[in-house]
Order: C-alpha cells, then sequence, then structure tokens
C-alpha cells in the first residue's frame, strides 16, 4: 500500500463515507462466505495428486473466505480468496464483491508478513497468510489464481505495491521460492509488473518498468474500473503458478498477501478451488464416432486407448498398465506389451488395438488399469478404461432365389445382428430399403443386393443377394355372351393375353362339358344352354377364370311380305317394308350369306327393271328363314303424259289445239285453261281438246293457265297444272 500523507487519508475516508450508501449492489454476481478454517481453505483448493497436511491460517476472520460466481469478468467460477481488508461486503464495509465504483479499503489492524516486507521493500500490515504441508504423486504441482487491487489505476507505478506470493519449499528446493511470478520470467506478479501500461496519479513508469525485462505485462492485466462485480478496479488475467517436485515427497506451501505502506487500499488473491494438482495421468478409449462406447471390429479397422498426462514434460516418461477383460492379449487382438512412453515434450501416448478375425464369439472386452508411475504407496491403479472387440460382419440372407406371381410379396429372412446396418438395392419394390428385414413385392424380376455395415468401423462392406422372379399374373378373354338358335353351330372365342409357358387352360359347361381346346364347337341344343368357364393355371400364379353366358332358343317365324312390289319409273325412291316384325328384320341382296342389315334397302328407279331382296326376323342372335321380295320398276301413269306448252290454233292443220297426251288406257278426265286474270276459257271432259277460242272467239295471244286430271289404269289420279302459251 502506498504511503499516503494525513490529508489524503483525510479525504479518501470522507469520499468513502459518501459512497456507503451506494456500494452494494441489490444482486449479487459473486457470492462469498467468510471466516473459513485452515484445513476447509486447503481442502477446498486440494485437487487430483494432492494430498494436504497440517494446514495453519494467520488471517482475519473476515478477510478470507470461499468464493463462487454467478456472473462475473474475474475468469473463475470459484475456489478460495485471501485479503488484506474483507472477503465480503457487509454494510458499509467492502469486499471483493461489489461494483468497482466503491472504495473497498478496510484497515483489519493486524500485523504484515516478515517475507512479503522484504519483497515489497517495505513495512506491511493486514497480512492474510494460508500454510499448509503437501504431497504429491507426481513431479510438478500448479494451481491457477488471479490477483486483484484497489491500487489499480491510481497507484500503477507507484513507489509501493501490496505484496503477496506462494512460497514453496522442499526437496530439491534451495529455501523458500516465489512462484507467483508473471508467466516465463522470475518476475513477482504485482500492480507494477502486470497493468495497463499507464502510470497512476501517484506513480511513475520507471517504478513499473523497473521490475524487469518487459514490465508492465498488460496483456496480463483486465481493467476493471467500470466492473460490477468485482470491487477492485484492475486484476490480472488468470495466471498458473507452478514448481518441479518430486514425487511422493513432502513440501510446504505458503500463500500470503498483506498490505504495503499502511493498512489501506485492499488487495486480494481469488485461488481456483481443486486447481492444486499434479501432473496427472489418465488413460480412455478413444470413442467411437455415432456409439456410445468405444470398440473395435475383429478384421477391421485397430481402435486406440490414450493414455495422458495433464503437462509435458521435458524427458520420456514410461507408463505402465494392468491388461485384463474377457478378450485373450494375441488371440481376439493383435499382441499389447503392459508399458507405453509418453516422449519428452508430448503429454500422450496411444495403444493400437487390432482385433484379429476369429470365428464369431460375442463381444468380449479388454480393460487397462493404468498404474501410478511414483510408488508414493506401493502400486496404485490411477486410472481404468475399457475397450469392445466384437465380432466382424456376419450377415447372410436366408431366403433362396425364389418365383412369385406379379402383385404377391415376399418377406426376406436375414442372419446378422441388429447393431449392423442394412442397405438394399434396388428400392423398388421394397417398403423399407434401410431395414434388415424388408417385404419386397417387385413388379419385375429383380436381382436384390444386401450391404451390410458396421458403422463408424471401418470394416468393408459385406454384400449378398437374392433374385426374386416375376411371373405374370394370367390375362384371359372367355369372350362375350353368345345367343345362337338351335340347330347351328357355336363356336367358343377364348382369348390369352398374358401367359407363362408352363398354362394349362381347359373350358368346363353344362352336362359335363370340358375342353382342352382354346376355341372349342359347341352343338347349338336346348340342353347345352347355361355357363362356359374358361380356366387357366400356371406354376406360380393362382388360378384364373372367365365365363360367358350361352343361350340358345328357336328360330323366330319369318316375316311376311308383299312381293312382287311395284314402283314406277323416276318415282322417288323409298325403302321397302315387310308387314310384321318391323324391328327385328334383316334384310340381304341375296338368298345365302352375305352381311344382313338392319336398315331395309332403298330400290332405285332410274330405270325399268326386277331386282330380288330377301328378308328374315332376328330375334338375338337367332334368325328365321329369308323371304324374297320381288321389286319392278316400270313406267306408270305420269311417265306417259305430255302436255304442249305452247300451240297455234290459226286453222293451218298443224299444231292448231291444245292436245293433251295420256298413255294407253289413260283417260284425261276433265281438263280446264284459265286467262291471267283467273276466268275459265275452256273446260273439257274425255280427252277433249281446246281450239283456242273463248265464246266463238280466238283468244289473245299469251300465256294461260292449266289445270288437268287424269286417270290412270293402275286406278290412281294424276294431277298435272302448268302454263301454256297461244302463239299465231
Amino acid at each position: 500500500m502506498k504511503l499516503l500523507n494525513r490529508q489524503t487519508f483525510i479525504v479518501l475516508a470522507l469520499l468513502s463515507c459518501l459512497l456507503c450508501g451506494t456500494a452494494i449492489g441489490t444482486d449479487a454476481q459473486v457470492n462469498v462466505t467468510a471466516n473459513q478454517t485452515a484445513l476447509a481453505l486447503a481442502q477446498k483448493l486440494a485437487g487430483p495428486g494432492i494430498t494436504v497436511l497440517n494446514p495453519t491460517l494467520v488471517c482475519p476472520n473476515n478477510a478470507n473466505g470461499f468464493f463462487s460466481v454467478v456472473t462475473s469478468n474475474l475468469g473463475l467460477d470459484s475456489g478460495i480468496v485471501l485479503t488484506t481488508g474483507r472477503a465480503a461486503t457487509s454494510g458499509s464495509s467492502y469486499g471483493i464483491n461489489g461494483t468497482a465504483s466503491v472504495n473497498a479499503s478496510i484497515n483489519n489492524n493486524a500485523p504484515g508478513d516478515p517475507q512479503l516486507a522484504t519483497l515489497a521493500r517495505s513495512t506491511t500490515f493486514d497480512a492474510c497468510r494460508l500454510e499448509f504441508d503437501l504431497i504429491p504423486k507426481g513431479d510438478t504441482i500448479s494451481f491457477d489464481y488471479v490477483f486483484g487491487s484497489e491500487e489499480y489505476n491510481t497507484s500503477t507505478c507507484g513507489n509501493y505495491n501490496d505484496a503477496f506470493a506462494f512460497f514453496i519449499s522442499g526437496p530439491g528446493i534451495t529455501g523458500q521460492q516465489n512462484i507467483a511470478l508473471v508467466p516465463g520470467t522470475v518476475i513477482p506478479v504485482a500492480v507494477n509488473s502486470i497493468n495497463g501500461g499507464v502510470p497512476g496519479a501517484q506513480g511513475n513508469i520507471s517504478n513499473c518498468t523497473s521490475m524487469g525485462a518487459g514490465s508492465p505485462f498488460t496483456s496480463y492485466f483486465v481493467n476493471n474500473a467500470a466492473g460490477t462485480t468485482i470491487t477492485y478496479r484492475g486484476f490480472t488475467t488468470v495466471l498458473r503458478a507452478s514448481s518441479a517436485v518430486q514425487a511422493c515427497s513432502t513440501y510446504h506451501l505458503k500463500m500470503t498477501i498483506a498490505d504495503a505502506g499502511n493498512g489501506l487500499f485492499d488487495s486480494g488473491v481469488f485461488i481456483r478451488a481443486g486447481s492444486l494438482k499434479t501432473n496427472t495421468y489418465t488413460i480412455h478409449a478413444d470413442s467411437t464416432p455415432g456409439s456410445p462406447k468405444p470398440f473395435v471390429v475383429k478384421g477391421c479397422l485397430p481402435g486406440t486407448i490414450t493414455v495422458k498426462r495433464s503437462a509435458t514434460a521435458s524427458r520420456d516418461q514410461t507408463i505402465k498398465y494392468l491388461i485384463a477383460g474377457t478378450a485373450v492379449n494375441g488371440t481376439d487382438y493383435a499382441r499389447i506389451a503392459d508399458s507405453v512412453v509418453i516422449s519428452a515434450r508430448d503429454s500422450i501416448a496411444r495403444i493400437t488395438i487390432s482385433g484379429l478375425t476369429t470365428g464369431p464369439t460375442g463381444t468380449k472386452t479388454i480393460k487397462l488399469y493404468l498404474l501410478s508411475p511414483y510408488s508414493c504407496n506401493g502400486v496404485e491403479v490411477i486410472d481404468s478404461t475399457t475397450l469392445d472387440i466384437v465380432d466382424g460382419i456376419v450377415s447372410n440372407i436366408n431366403n433362396n432365389d425364389t418365383s412369385i406371381c406379379a402383385g404377391n410379396a415376399v418377406a426376406f429372412s436375414v442372419t446378422g445382428s441388429n447393431t449392423l446396418s442394412y442397405s438394399w438395392s434396388p428400392t423398388a419394390g421394397l417398403n423399407n430399403p434401410s431395414i434388415k428385414e424388408p417385404v419386397a413385392a417387385p413388379a419385375t424380376t429383380t436381382p436384390y443386393i444386401l450391404t451390410t455395415t458396421y458403422p463408424n468401423s471401418g470394416c468393408a462392406p459385406k454384400l449378398d443377394t437374392v433374385v426374386i422372379t416375376v411371373h405374370s399374373l394370367p390375362v384371359i378373354e372367355a369372350g362375350t355372351d353368345q345367343a345362337s338358335c338351335e340347330g347351328s353351330t357355336i363356336q367358343l372365342n377364348a382369348t390369352i393375353t398374358v401367359a407363362e409357358t408352363s398354362s394349362v387352360y381347359r373350358w368346363s359347361g353344362p352336362n359335363g362339358f370340358t375342353s382342352n381346346v382354346l376355341n372349342p364347337s359347341i352343338p347349338a341344343t336346348m340342353s347345352n344352354t347355361g355357363m362356359y368357364v374358361f380356366t387357366i393355371n400356371s406354376d406360380y400364379c393362382p388360378e384364373v377364370k372367365d365365363s360367358l353366358q350361352l343361350s340358345i332358343s328357336d328360330p323366330p317365324l319369318a316375316p311376311s311380305v308383299i312381293s312382287p312390289l311395284s314402283l314406277c319409273l323416276n318415282s322417288i325412291p323409298q325403302a321397302i317394308s315387310a308387314r310384321s316384325n318391323a324391328n327385328n328384320l334383316v334384310w340381304y341382296t341375296a338368298a345365302d350369306g352375305g352381311n344382313g342389315s338392319a336398315t331395309a334397302p332403298i330400290p332405285a328407279t332410274s330405270a325399268t327393271g326386277v331386282t330380288h331382296y330377301y328378308v328374315a326376323t332376328r330375334v338375338q342372335q337367332c334368325e328365321s328363314a329369308r323371304v324374297p321380295i320381288e321389286v319392278i320398276v316400270e313406267k306408270c301413269c305420269g311417265d306417259n303424259v305430255y302436255i304442249p306448252s305452247a300451240f297455234t290454233p290459226n286453222g293451218d292443220g298443224r299444231n292448231d289445239r291444245f292436245n293433251i297426251h295420256v298413255g294407253e288406257d289413260d283417260v284425261v278426265l276433265e281438263s280446264r285453261v284459265f286467262n291471267r286474270w283467273g276466268q275459265l276459257v275452256f273446260q273439257g271432259r274425255r280427252n277433249e281438246t281446246w281450239d283456242g277460242t273463248f265464246q266463238g272467239q280466238l283468244v289473245e295471244l299469251g300465256t294461260y293457265y292449266y289445270h288437268v286430271l287424269i286417270n290412270c289404269k293402275s286406278g290412281s289420279q294424276l294431277e298435272r297444272k302448268g302454263e301454256v302459251i297461244v302463239v299465231r
């Protein structure tokens, strides 16, 4: 602690009082439990490979304690703290936990430490000292710590620094050596050796540089002026104190801190819980990716077991271990020695475990017990590890090559461990190609390949194959239902679209009818009416059937017709007809053969002549006998009628009369002529002709209109209307 004059001290004391009402945060981020015993503090520090003995504590009750971090920039999570003031904040007295805006300065009125007075070159006060003996099981000891102080930043590079040290003494160490040193140097850790590089108001840079080459070391400094969890305005990063020792020997460690100059402006040292340890040795089987347990597979890539020491050393180190487990050294795995060497300046050595190819024996284990290289208490097992040695890939498809009918499925059966990984290809037809025993329903013949792997083992995949031959389900048609007349012959017309070469087919029907002919003929008798079934069988597919219904009936009656049928030449063509069964007629142009038509023929009337047609009655597939119809095309009444379009009533004996010509035996019943005003100028009976006069006088030249009624010899009447021109 830098010496202050009386006035400065009074000002600082008043400032402390002004701030005392606001110094304590409402939510503690670093918890402190003060006033611990020497044994509790020593045991809190002791880690692996360290035995602590005879702890003593010379320290004000409120100046030491345990700390644990909730949130802080301290760099340590928990441990012990030794201070020159208070460990825990209480009321207006500030300990290490709080904001850096307060003045954590408490005078405990306790004596100093003579060794620290020499180190600080000043009288010391309020010393807090923890001492104990320790026995290491290795050849080094170390622990982690942080030094903090209220002297940052005002007294940085001042004439006096609060002093602290970690003094170790014992075999191989001359006197007491301070191991609280700036890393890589022999410079003690202090405010002047580790800081921000800027002298305080009461400092001079020469006081820092005089600490030694490289001082001040700014990279190890944390400026905490705005800190909210630690009251010290500055502290170091996490540092490590270490010393070489002789394994199993007893050493004395003194951890001490004190104010220098006076009892104000406190400092403290935080030491990580459990960090006081020696160079320990561990052994572990290197993990196998994707597996909760490390393992090696026989005949595949080897595994490793790693032996590690906590720190490097300048010399080789032989580490022995005991070999145990159910696996036999040299039989289940390649023979290994009972020790391994960690090379100088290295921290690990690896033991290679190669599983040897054997028959399936199930999982075996190799267990190694690591022995301490230092015999503090005889042979001592300090760690162990286990590595499984498992059988190589054993995987076989139990199914033989199999034939199935399309649409059916095969459940695969596989011999193999469920810890293996299975993959089938191709994936077509599989319900899941990534499981051990899928179900296959391929659409076509498929060779399936099973690939078995041991995940993360380095083993080459094992392949096995099975062929599923797919036979097509037969596709058949028995044909359409048929109806026929008794006395005819029926042809069954089955078709097979898809069939195996080994397929066998047959027909079955009424009256015990069977046939192995694809398209048999059946006599059309009434007794053969019924259902006919066509069946096909093959070696791999189920029986397939199709059927048709055969109906046999008596022939229908022939239709009655009008024959011969006379038609007039050039009359309008019309379909001929029969007198009965108009909805079931079939028309032909020949007495036998040919294809019938449901549409009645329309005879041509453009020329005279005789044509024969035939008609039958069809009920379902049955037809009556064909009935002939004779069609005669001849000239009729109208064909013989000639009415002139003009005549010349001039008395020259030529074309003097309006003469209507008709056929033989046809009679003009009446003829009438009208002028353009509709006046009747002539009316004749029974083939009478007009001479062109009206009321004894020749009519005027021009157009006149006639209306003629003719009685044909066939008994029908023919009416004609038109124009006639009277010319001279």
